[in-house]
């Protein structure tokens, strides 16, 4: 059993769902494509709100199984208009797995920055994002990691996806806290960057 979280950002509310079987197997590029699908976003602007933002981690997120802590990160593409799915490595698909979330959906967009921050108590926080726009990735990750600690895993837009490239990528952080490992494809990060979220801060739960 595990959680799946959609989060609406205009009202920063959530519908959490309680998952089992296929559906904590099934995930990743499939996820991505049937929950796209389903939204029928053949005709959604890219960059308008309605362009569902996700990430999915697969049924063994958490553990310590060699490739278990991919993350797959999909939307409609504003480069291609396709749909997209972009895979990055670090540590951000494990710490969902320590929290026993088997993915994340941002729906809507938020009215200002904000940084969500998932705590191990299953909270979700918005907190303000101002300080850490328009700042480097690495800047911004050692400011995060000085607020909220070093036990988390980040997931950063850039500057470049702050403004809208539509080559721009999310970077999420590696096991010593740097931000080096990129879903780069598809313009995911402006698409992050069109809702209005700086940063997904999640706690790892399990670690010492």
């Amino acid at each position: 059993m595990r959680k799946y979280l959609n989060i609406d950002l205009k009202d920063q509310d959530v519908k959490i769902d309680e998952i089992d079987g296929e559906d904590v197997i099934v995930v990743g590029r499939h996820l991505i494509a049937k929950i796209l699908l389903e939204k029928n976003i053949a005709t959604v602007d890219p960059l308008s709100p309605d362009n569902p933002l996700i990430f999915s981690a697969g049924p063994f997120a958490g553990s310590n199984f060699s490739n278990a802590n991919r993350l797959s990160v999909g939307c409609k593409s504003p480069l291609t208009g396709g749909i997209k799915e972009a895979n990055a490595g670090g540590t951000f698909a494990f710490a969902m797995g320590q929290l026993e979330i088997s993915g994340i959906t941002l729906n809507g967009a938020s009215k200002d920055w904000v940084v969500i921050y998932i705590n191990k108590d299953g909270r979700i926080i918005y907190d303000d994002a101002t300080p850490y726009l328009n700042k480097g990735n690495f800047e911004v990750a050692e400011m995060l990691l000085e607020k909220y600690g070093d036990k988390v895993s980040l997931g950063i837009c850039s500057p470049v996806g702050e403004y809208g490239g539509l080559i721009s990528g999310i970077s999420f952080t590696d096991p010593e806290h740097r931000p080096t490992r990129i879903a780069a494809r598809g313009g995911v990060g402006a698409v992050m960057g069109s809702k209005k979220v700086k940063a997904i801060v999640i706690d790892k739960n399990k670690m010492p």
